[in-house]
């Protein structure tokens, strides 16, 4: 008998062996097909994004390297979010031609770069690529160990990821990096190695903040092994940067860098293709004169309901299809799935960002094809091809949302997938959304208060320039230093006239005064220069000066006031500008001066001290005395004295943001001019009633615009 059944065995599977025969062929189709996209995106992918890498030397991997120099050569780092000194310090060492800024990335990423500060930038550059090209192909390497893809199909993923890695190896940033870690860290787990995963977790956390976001699932599992590795790596790689950095950079950042960044205040803060849902809603229901003048609805409410809800939904949803007993990979799915989950809670999500969608891609599509669901598993395929494409302008013009619709549906794909059963919300859950709604609603709406408060005191700006700053009065136009695409240049606004003032080199910082057409400006190349300039006489030469920085002027024209550094602490000088005298220093570096002004008879007021706690001072001039204004609270910054003398403006730091300040001296009464949650830095008196100032309420970190306020009687 059992021979009769193995014969009919065997002749029932060659009758139904057609299809079978047919395999093959289909195979061999698929197998070229995929080969030879495989070598036409590695080709892409080394032509425009790897040989333009190697080439040049783009933002942002100068930044990194400028902030880790700054170190080597034992320069202090607490001023590395001040966007015009980071600027000067670039330009004195000659990093690279261009911009430059760090914020808001934390401090502990410096660490990364250290060890390259003894090579030339590019020669730098060059090895952080082939160290990038090592995290990649680690990573794949480590996917390939937990899934059952074929290094083929592993590698031709990771190659759709076509734009997101063309930003991160063209930029030098640190993307590839954190998707080896989080890769690193899915693969302990795998081993069962939980404080191993967390550990690597909480070194992507240190470097990039949103990782920390995978706390989520470690708690929700009741993984108390991953979440204690993460608390400890993220502790040691913050305690080795203190020790390296400083407290103070630390304090800044706290402070004054992650309150403002942590709600999408920065580059682009309505620019649909940030792929953020913040930047959406900002966009949709956030006004701004000159960035987003024609929101669909002007509602600070609604912006704040809105993002709460987005958020409540994103998590919820996530813990919901997870909760009770588990199906098979659900493991995988759940990994896959936090990393879309991070993307898009992201306040500053750029498209670099998608190269962690990598990781979701394999792990996910391995997952899929287990289930033997292939339609799902192309449909997958699909919407990750679309969050990491490249977009024509046009098309981006008609859907610039692609991007993020794309990346949302991938998460809710593999949310589906996951679920453990029919999701129900039950009345716990019910309960437990609505306070997370009414928290998180009202935490948004503290953040938008009053952030339209000095709108309407805004003079013309550029649509050319990214930042204006440091407005003085002079003659009867005003002046300030502008942040233009390729330097800092320096600008006269004249009955609503633009005319860029000539200047070689970066005009950082500008002085003037009132009905004196004489402009004094500090120019920045391996040194900095205090210059000045007739700007009423066309064809005037610069006249150099002396060596300084930050320069201020009394409202006499006759004493100017400035700072000089010497390995990142500044002094304070002045120099009388009818005389031929060598510049007197007033304080010396051990007060760490910070800014100064003058007053018509000599005196100089200074922000000196911590840059995370800066007090205020008094330089008699015929005495020399040194008067610490102990009346003034602090942080107090950003000094400017009135015409008549009696009057301080200034500005003071209340829960991370610089408000503006007026105080008499003879009465101490002072009078708070702004009230958002924002900065108005750098103010400056057009007339005795009268204050311009800088303030990047609604346009990100230091990314301001000149405003203009009359004083009240």
């Amino acid at each position: 008998m059992a021979v009769v059944k193995n014969s009919v065995e065997k002749l029932e599977t060659s009758e139904s062996s057609p299809v079978p025969k047919l395999d093959p062929p289909n195979r061999r189709w698929h197998l070229f097909a995929e080969c030879v996209l495989l070598v036409g995106l590695l080709t892409t992918f080394a032509a425009h994004s790897l040989l333009p890498a190697w080439k040049s030397l783009n933002s942002e991997f100068p930044n990194y390297y400028l902030a880790a120099s700054l170190y080597r050569e034992r320069i202090p780092l607490d001023r590395i979010y001040e966007w015009t000194w980071f600027q000067r310090q670039n330009d004195h060492l000659g990093v690279r031609d261009g911009l430059v800024s760090f914020a808001p990335n934390p401090p502990t990423l410096i660490l990364s770069l250290v060890p390259f500060t003894t090579l030339k930038p590019l020669t730098a550059k060059r090895v952080w690529l082939v160290l990038n090209l090592i995290f990649l192909v680690t990573s794949l390497w480590m996917l390939h160990l937990v899934t059952s893809l074929t290094w083929r199909r592993i590698g031709l993923i990771a190659l759709l990821c076509v734009l997101p890695l063309h930003i991160d190896f063209l930029f030098g940033r640190h993307y590839v990096l954190i998707l080896m870690l989080i890769c690193g860290a899915y693969y302990a787990s795998s081993r069962n190695r939980q404080r191993t995963s967390g550990a690597l977790l909480g070194t992507a956390a240190a470097m990039k903040l949103f990782p920390a976001l995978f706390v989520i699932l470690f708690i929700w599992k009741r993984n108390w092994g991953a979440v204690i590795g993460m608390v400890l790596s993220a502790t040691a790689i913050t305690t080795l940067s203190v020790l390296m950095f400083g407290v103070e950079v630390h304090r800044v950042f706290l402070n004054e860098v992650l309150s403002q960044a942590s709600r999408g205040d920065w580059l682009g803060p309505y620019a649909l293709s940030q792929n953020s849902f913040i930047t959406l809603w900002s966009h949709l229901f956030l006004i701004e004169p000159e960035l987003n003048p024609q929101p669909w609805i002007n509602s600070s409410t609604l912006y704040a309901m809105v993002q709460a809800g987005t958020v409540i939904f994103l998590v919820f949803f996530f813990l919901l299809s997870f909760r009770g007993w588990e199906r098979a990979h659900s493991a995988s799915l759940q990994w896959a799935a936090l990393v879309p989950l991070l993307l898009l809670l992201s306040t500053t999500s750029g498209a670099d960002y998608s190269c962690l969608l990598i990781f979701t891609a394999i792990v996910g599509f391995d997952a899929l094809s287990a289930t033997g669901d292939k339609g799902r598993g192309l449909i997958f395929l699909l919407l990750y091809v679309v969050a990491c494409a490249p977009v024509s302008g046009r098309i981006a013009h008609w859907f610039p949302l692609s991007r993020l619709l794309a990346t949302t549906w991938l998460y809710l794909l593999l949310l589906y997938v996951a679920r453990a059963r029919k999701v129900v919300v039950g009345l716990n859950w019910l309960a437990a959304g609505l306070v997370a709604f009414a928290f998180l609603t009202l935490c948004n709406l503290h953040t938008v208060r009053n952030r339209a408060e000095d709108f309407g005191r805004r003079l013309p700006s550029r649509s050319t320039g990214y930042r204006s700053a440091n407005p003085v009065s002079i003659g009867d136009g005003v002046a300030f230093t502008e942040m233009q695409p390729r330097k800092y240049g320096a600008v006269l606004l004249k009955e609503e006239t633009f005319r860029d003032i000539p200047m070689s080199g970066d005009a950082l910082s500008i002085a003037g005064a009132g009905t004196i057409t004489v402009l004094y400006s500090e120019l920045t190349g391996h040194q900095s220069f205090i210059t000045r300039l007739p700007i009423e006489e066309p064809g005037s030469a610069i006249e150099t000066l002396t060596e300084g920085q930050e320069p201020a002027l009394s409202a006499n024209g006759k004493w100017l006031a400035f700072v000089r550094e010497e390995h990142g602490q500044g002094s304070a000088w002045l120099l009388a500008t009818d005389s031929k005298d060598v510049p007197l220093m007033v304080l010396p570096t051990t007060y760490h001066v910070l800014g100064v002004s003058v007053t018509s008879d000599g005196d100089v007021i200074a922000a000196a001290g911590r840059v995370s706690d800066p007090h205020l001072f008094l330089v008699r001039h015929r005495t020399g005395e040194v008067v610490e204004l102990t009346e003034f609270l602090h942080p107090a910054r950003y000094p400017s004295v009135s015409p008549d003398g009696r009057r301080l403006a200034f500005s003071r730091r209340e829960h991370g943001f610089w408000h503006l300040l007026i105080r008499e001296f003879a009465t101490g009464r002072e009078q708070q001019l702004t009230h958002a949650s924002c900065n108005a830095v750098s103010p400056s008196w057009e007339n005795s009633s009268t204050l311009l100032y800088a303030t990047d309420c609604g346009r990100g970190i230091g990314l301001s615009a000149i405003a203009r306020i009359v004083l009240p009687r």
